[in-house]
């Protein structure tokens, strides 16, 4: 019963954000204040920190995890060098 609830809930937000033009114009506030944070220099230069440590603590981590987060972090790292590819 609770499954239900959230999922009428959560269908409810979806259809309010894209059905209605209030939720739209809501919808493109968040994008584009999301878009602002994103391209801020100093976010970048923290999310880039972060992840040469994600990549570095990622040796302490058994084997194929820390595979995957090395290339996780590797991706990421790829992306801020890279805008274009975003």
């Amino acid at each position: 019963m609770k499954k239900m609830l959230v999922v009428a809930g959560l269908g409810a937000a979806v259809g309010y954000l894209f059905g209605t033009e209030q939720g739209r114009a809501k919808l493109a506030r968040f994008t584009d204040r999301a878009k602002r944070m994103a391209g801020d220099p100093e976010v970048q230069q923290k999310v880039s920190d972060m992840a040469g440590q994600v990549k570095s603590n990622a040796d302490k981590l058994p084997d194929p995890v820390s595979g995957v987060v090395k290339t996780a972090a590797d991706q990421v790292q790829s992306k801020l060098d890279h805008p274009e590819l975003r």
